[in-house]
């Protein structure tokens, strides 16, 4: 069963748009529950730093500390559950400000994951095993109407979500299993040459 995503406000947004706030959910993502100290190191930056850029990220529900795990020295951090997505909830234009921090945002996040995929693509195929090796992605154009656009975004959330269903977030990952990053992007051409045509 897919769950809707949850849209994010200008607020989050702003807080998500600074680059290392995307680093340290996208390494929440990857790696599960962290401390700031192990992703400061990680990131090559200070516990106190990354412990202040957690505590935005959490102000905005994005992330969430385990007080059951850790002490007050050492706090761990989760990526908190569920899809986000970026962009207007489609209930009209979106303000200047909505726009300037969606682009800001989504592009913060871009440049975290494309560092992800580029690090694969770059990595020695020696140091894969061998059962991971010729992983790749795959890219198409494809001609669709708004109503077919929605209705393949929702068989491919549908597809994900049963997979993730599958082991959900877990920590200790069984032998053979390994995290895997999931990326689908779909963008509308809008030629502006085009556009103008008679």
């Amino acid at each position: 069963m897919t769950h809707e995503p949850r849209v994010l406000d200008v607020a989050a947004l702003k807080a998500l748009a600074h680059p290392l706030r995307a680093r340290l959910l996208d390494l929440l993502s990857q790696h599960g529950p962290s401390t700031a100290t192990t992703l400061g190191a990680r990131l090559g930056e200070s516990s106190g730093s990354t412990s202040y850029h957690l505590r935005q990220l959490e102000k905005h529900g994005l992330v969430h500390e385990l007080p059951d795990r850790g002490t007050a020295r050492d706090r761990w951090w989760q990526r908190t559950e569920g899809r986000f997505t970026i962009g207007s909830s489609g209930a009209g234009a979106p303000s200047p400000a909505e726009q300037t921090a969606t682009q800001l945002a989504a592009l913060a996040l871009q440049d975290s994951e494309n560092d992800l995929v580029r690090d694969w693509t770059t990595r020695d195929q020696q140091s894969v095993p061998a059962e991971w090796r010729g992983v790749s992605g795959s890219s198409t154009y494809l001609a669709l109407t708004p109503d077919e656009y929605d209705a393949m975004w929702q068989e491919i959330a549908a597809v994900v979500d049963r997979y993730r269903a599958v082991r959900g977030r877990v920590v200790d990952l069984p032998e053979g299993v390994r995290r895997v990053f999931t990326q689908v992007r779909t963008v509308p051409i809008i030629d502006d040459h085009e556009e103008q045509q008679p």
